[in-house]
């Protein structure tokens, strides 16, 4: 099962209060931060519910490899230590919905940096299909990702 990629890249003040509660369900509590969702219909519809300040896609595995191996925390804010073949299987297992982070007892949330080089040309008000940022980007997520880690 693909795996969403989901990160807040603006503030829900002034939004509606769905938006606040889908907010507070996903726990991105501060901006750029981001978390993992299996591909449903359920956790779909919540992202769409809250588009205006979130920006989603699908994740590769190139890319949840290096998220993992750079932001993954354990409960107590340390560090994740891999091994080489461990990152790898943790990898596929999440891709596949075998295993999750909370089995592994990695945060479920990662914290990121702002993009290097900034946001898209129109900026943080602009939805992405207008050269924008936020709603739905598909497998471009990975290059934003990639400017975040």
């Amino acid at each position: 099962m693909e795996k969403l990629c989901v990160i807040r890249i603006r503030s829900s003040l002034k939004k509606s209060g769905q938006i606040g509660a889908v907010i507070k369900n996903l726990d991105l509590h501060k901006l750029y931060s981001c978390v993992l969702l299996d591909n449903s219909p359920s956790n779909l519809g919540m992202v769409k519910r809250a588009d205006s300040v979130l920006t989603y896609g699908e994740i590769n595995n190139e890319m949840l490899k290096k998220l993992l191996l750079k932001r993954a925390r354990l409960s107590n804010r340390k560090k994740y230590e891999w091994e080489d073949t461990q990152l790898n299987e943790a990898v596929q297992n999440i891709l596949s919905g075998k295993s999750n982070l909370e089995d592994m007892k990695i945060k479920r949330v990662f914290n990121l940096h702002p993009p290097i080089k900034g946001f898209e040309r129109r900026g943080k008000k602009t939805p992405y299909g207008s050269k924008g940022v936020f709603g739905y980007r598909g497998p471009n997520i990975n290059l934003l990702l990639d400017r975040m880690i």
